[in-house]
């Protein structure tokens, strides 16, 4: 048997954390969206359209982001992210109450996008890509199976809830868990700052100088690539399952599959990170997604085939926030990593919102979704070639911790 790695020893309890921080955090509203739309939908009488448009706020929170990463690389994780979470936790029992109008719905869920921010990758990842070096990849991973964990496991927990206690029961729920994760995480989690740890480990590039090289574009493009293909596909995947005629029940079968591939992608993608050339790894993973629309374009209305395209299609979904969090470290160093993280974030935040929109063009343009699975194949080869592109390390320290 193998001994336990010294940077998992001595930073298990952050890596726990701060996998907990993100399970409990603004991410985990995403997965279960939907359920509480259609609970408003019935009881308000909200079109599909007024309660989708909520949606909206994920690249305006974007916008945030760099600002949101600048008070963590100054203030460290733990006091914004708690701060964040008490946040979250507010908004969302404000919405519990809400009394059916669309403005406070959307004001509220902005507010809680934006002020819940620190919940998330920016701020958990942080510490973590600080912390580890040698491991760097396998413990980024680790720490964002919370997210995925959260994906799983949520669904029907919140199912039983809302079903005793409708969707304000769902809210109050949710807003339960950000609290008691927040609080875990606080407790949890060390900022390297604080502590005084090695100056190599928060040495790194300026945010200015960060934009004005190659890799950090070169990431931007490909981040933005994947999460349009990507998410494009899951946000109309209900549609493209009826259009294809496979039997009713196979859209939760093909979700539980994607989201297992998100699992054991991070997991794996994360370790070879850190044992082969990083950029190769990358690259080869988004052609594995890639040909996963490869197996859906030609798999008909074949349930077996449409599994396997599901299983492959998930790698990308698993592995663009490791991709984001790894490289942003091994390229531009984690001094300025928030707020480095958070433009960069922006890309990967847009990707979401047009690539629905995009899949929604394509269909209306062409009467179905072949054109639409085509495309997306093809932004995750491009992808592959952009990550091709990153190379080797080339961050140069200039900061030293003070």
């Amino acid at each position: 048997m193998k001994p336990i790695p010294a940077e998992f020893r001595h930073n298990r309890w952050p890596l726990l954390g701060s996998a907990i921080g993100l399970a409990c955090g603004v991410n985990a509203y995403a997965p279960v969206s939907s359920m509480f739309l259609r609970q408003l939908e019935r009881e308000f009488g909200w079109t599909k359209t007024a309660a989708a448009a909520s949606l909206l706020a994920l690249p305006l929170m974007a916008l945030a982001l760099p600002l949101v990463g600048g008070l963590l690389d100054r203030y460290g994780v733990r006091r914004p992210a708690l701060a964040s979470a008490i946040t979250l936790a507010l908004c969302l029992l404000l919405l519990s109450m809400m009394n059916g109008s669309l403005s406070v719905f959307y004001g509220l869920f902005l507010a809680m996008m934006v002020f819940g921010c620190a919940t998330g990758p920016i701020a958990y990842t942080r510490n973590i890509a600080a912390s580890f070096q040698t491991h760097r990849g396998s413990a980024l991973a680790l720490a964002l199976i919370g997210t995925s964990m959260a994906a799983m496991l949520l669904p029907p927990l919140l199912a039983g809830v809302m079903a005793q206690r409708g969707w304000r029961g769902g809210f109050q729920l949710l807003a339960v868990l950000a609290l008691v994760g927040g609080g875990l995480a606080f407790a949890l989690i060390r900022d390297p700052v604080q502590r005084g740890e090695g100056t190599a480990r928060l040495e790194g590039l300026t945010l200015r100088q960060a934009v004005r090289t190659t890799p950090f574009w070169v990431l931007c493009v490909g981040v933005l690539l994947i999460s349009t293909a990507a998410f494009g596909f899951v946000s109309h995947l209900q549609s493209i399952v009826e259009e294809r005629g496979l039997p009713a029940g196979s859209t939760p079968q093909l979700i539980s599959t994607i989201s297992f591939a998100v699992l054991v992608s991070r997991l794996v993608v994360g370790s070879m990170l850190d044992r082969f050339p990083p950029q190769r790894i990358a690259s080869l993973a988004l052609l594995v997604a890639a040909s996963g629309f490869s197996v859906w374009w030609f798999s008909g209305a074949s349930t077996g085939l449409a599994l396997v395209a599901a299983l492959l299609i998930g790698t990308a979904i698993g592995a663009e926030l490791d991709f984001l969090s790894f490289f942003c470290a091994r390229h531009f160093g984690v001094r300025h990593y928030g707020q480095i993280y958070g433009c960069a974030s922006i890309f990967f935040n847009l990707g979401i919102a047009l690539g629905g929109l995009t899949f929604g063009l394509l269909h209306d343009a062409s009467g179905h979704y072949e054109n639409a699975v085509v495309f997306a194949g093809v932004l995750l080869v491009l992808a592959s070639a952009a990550f091709a592109k990153l190379g080797h390390h080339t961050h140069t320290p200039i900061e030293t911790n003070q």
